[in-house]
Parts: C-alpha cells; sequence; structure tokens
C-alpha cells in the first residue's frame, strides 16, 4: 500500500479521480454560488418589493416566491461539501488539521465583510433611513438569527438566519470531525444526517421544536448533505457520471416545485431529503459531465458574480426590502439597487481578497508554529 492510500485510509476518505493531482478551486461551484445569489434576489424583488406585479400571474409568483429558498439552499450544499473537502485535503496533505487555523480562516472570510454591513446600517437606522429594530440588528450581528425567539420582523439584517446556520455549523463541525477520527467518518457522518433529518420529521408532527426555525432545519439537512458529498466524493462522482442527462435536467427543474404544505410532514421530507440530494447530484454532474453547462458555469462574468456572491448576498437585502421598511427620507434606496456594481467590487477588491490573504497567512503561522494544537488523523 502506497502512503498516499494509507493517508486516504486513515482519513476515511477518497480523493476524485478529478481532483487528487490538484488544489485547484472548483471553478464550477463559483458558477453555481451566481446562479444562487441571483435567484435570491429575484425572490426578493418579485416576492417581495415587487409582489403587485407579480401577484396577479400565479405561475410566475410561484416561481418567485420558491427561487430565494431554493437558492440558500445551494450555498448550503456547496458550504458544507467545500468545507469538508477542505478538511480532507489538508488531513491528507499534513496528517492532521490544525482547527485554530480553521476558525481563522473562517473568521477572516466572514466577518470584515459583514462588519462592513453592520457599519452601513447603523448610521442608516440610527438617521431614520429605513425601519429596522437594534434588537434585530444585534440578534443578527451575534448570528442567532436564525432562532425562532429572533426571527422577528427585521428585513435588513433577516438575511443573517442564513449566515447563523453557517457559523452553527463552523462551530460544530470540528468537534465531530475530531471525535469521529478513530470512529470512522464514512460511518459516523451519515448517521449524523440520519438523525437531522429525523429531527425535522418529528418536528413537522409533533411540533416540539418551538426553538429553531424551519428554514434552519432543513438548512442543516442541506449541509450534512454537501458533507456527505465530499467525505464519498469518488462515488458520487460516479453515480453522476452514469445518470443520464435528462434525469439530471428534470432532478434541477423539479426543485422549483414543492409541496403545498410548505413546513408539514411532506413539505419537511422534501426540503429535508428529496432536495439536497437533487442538489448534490445537479452540482456533481456539473464537476463530472455537461460541457455546456460547465461552459455556462465557467464563463467569466458568472465567474465574477460568482467569487463576490458573498458580498452580493449582504449588500442586495439594502436595496431589495418591500417599502414599509424605508422611511420617507429613505425611499430613494430601493432605486440605488445599481450601487451593487460599485460596492460589491470595492468589497470584494480591497476587503475581501486581503482578509482572505491575511487568514490564510495567519493559519499557516499557527501550523509552523510548534506550540500548535493538531488534530492527529
Amino acid at each position: 500500500m502506497t502512503i498516499e492510500q494509507t493517508r486516504q485510509k486513515s482519513t476515511g476518505s477518497n480523493l476524485p479521480r478529478a481532483s487528487s493531482g490538484s488544489d485547484s478551486r472548483l471553478r464550477e461551484l463559483d458558477g453555481w454560488r451566481a446562479i444562487s445569489v441571483l435567484l435570491v434576489i429575484v425572490h426578493h424583488l418579485g416576492a417581495f418589493q415587487y409582489a403587485g406585479f407579480t401577484a396577479p400571474h400565479l405561475r410566475l409568483a410561484r416561481i418567485c416566491e420558491l427561487c430565494g429558498p431554493l437558492g440558500v439552499k445551494v450555498f448550503f450544499v456547496i458550504s458544507g461539501f467545500v468545507i469538508c473537502r477542505l478538511l480532507i485535503r489538508e488531513e491528507i496533505r499534513f496528517q492532521s488539521v490544525s482547527l485554530k487555523g480553521f476558525y481563522i480562516r473562517r473568521a477572516f472570510r466572514i466577518l470584515p465583510p459583514f462588519l462592513l454591513f453592520l457599519g452601513v446600517l447603523c448610521p442608516l437606522l440610527f438617521f431614520g433611513q429605513i425601519r429596522d429594530s437594534w434588537q434585530g440588528l444585534s440578534r443578527g450581528a451575534l448570528f442567532l438569527y436564525d432562532l425562532a425567539p429572533a426571527h422577528c420582523s427585521s428585513w435588513f439584517i433577516g438575511h443573517t438566519w442564513s449566515l447563523a446556520v453557517e457559523e452553527q455549523f463552523y462551530l460544530l463541525f470540528p468537534a465531530v470531525w475530531w471525535l469521529s477520527r478513530n470512529i470512522g467518518r464514512r460511518r459516523i457522518l451519515p448517521s449524523i444526517f440520519v438523525l437531522v433529518v429525523i429531527w425535522n420529521l418529528s418536528a413537522a408532527i409533533f411540533h416540539w421544536d418551538q426553538f429553531t426555525i424551519f428554514s434552519a432545519r432543513t438548512g442543516f439537512a442541506c449541509i450534512c448533505c454537501g458533507v456527505l458529498m465530499a467525505t464519498f466524493e469518488s462515488e458520487v462522482r460516479t453515480i453522476a457520471g452514469r445518470v443520464p442527462a435528462v434525469l439530471v435536467a428534470a432532478a434541477g427543474l423539479s426543485l422549483f416545485w414543492h409541496p403545498q404544505d410548505f413546513d408539514g410532514l411532506r413539505g419537511t421530507a422534501y426540503e429535508s431529503i428529496y432536495t439536497p440530494f437533487a442538489i448534490a447530484l445537479t452540482l456533481m454532474f456539473s464537476l463530472e459531465r455537461g460541457n455546456w453547462l460547465r461552459g455556462f458555469l465557467c464563463w467569466r462574468p458568472v465567474q465574477a458574480i460568482g467569487v463576490s456572491s458573498y458580498a452580493i448576498y449582504l449588500w442586495q437585502q439594502l436595496f431589495t426590502a418591500p417599502a414599509r421598511f424605508y422611511s420617507k427620507p429613505g425611499t430613494s434606496i430601493p432605486h440605488l439597487l445599481p450601487l451593487l456594481f460599485l460596492i460589491v467590487p470595492f468589497s470584494y477588491v480591497f476587503l475581501e481578497r486581503p482578509a482572505m490573504r491575511l487568514g490564510r497567512s495567519f493559519a499557516e503561522r499557527v501550523r509552523r508554529s510548534p506550540a500548535f494544537v493538531e488534530v492527529a488523523a
């Protein structure tokens, strides 16, 4: 057995054929991030800000209603896949994972753009340009907006419920990664997904979970599905390579349909089981096959949107609110949506990219330090 095979066996995972020789970024996933954030914007414009125009057209209104939640779920699946994949590759390369380095990289990736966004919201609220609450703002700033008591009517910070799910995943997953190192991750991680599904279904049947919002629970199912994609990446790629393209297309299009009982048993099963795996199949198909699809996803304009999707997701919320969330002095704010073409490049070039480089630099210093705490493979 080669050294590389020994390392793969110790991590409980294996690298895919198509990417085992490179640490390069999966550009197709950036393309999907672009599609996801555009779906969120369509949702906010069509289902909220201009709901009066779409409401008479029932099918259009329904599509606009489903676009945003679907876009966020795609983000979740990608996040679980990418984070788990990075940990697997780090463990294979160094025979350990630096948890401290992981948290440093995540903090430098998430916090600087978010703090800038909050820094703009606070004076707008203070001077009465927008209608919101300081309580909602503070709960969003603490990444608690996915908890039911915090899920109030705050619009401008309301989208941070998804960031809260992501941050809680970042806090919990490394501990699971550490605890499962001797048990076998290819056994324990599927079990966690099953437990999340049971959590969702039992909450739908017995209504016992009044603490976590429905979207957060199904969001965790999507993230766990992404983790399974990375854990079984070679097998999933093989499956995606054999499924007929027409079935993949049908699975992707079916995501724009949803059972009427949104948070009932059927809707919960759809969101917790079918939706994550349909998204996973579509994503993996784009990595393995579908040259026309990959060509679109890797198209330069789509890539530009994808790599800056975090800033777009943050800032679009300011310009896409329903009219009632703007005060009279702030009525011009929705018309400033084209400012995204200035704000987003500024955020990515002058804030996000330097912060990510700095985070990676600090993480490397931690790994090189003789005193750093590592998780042995």
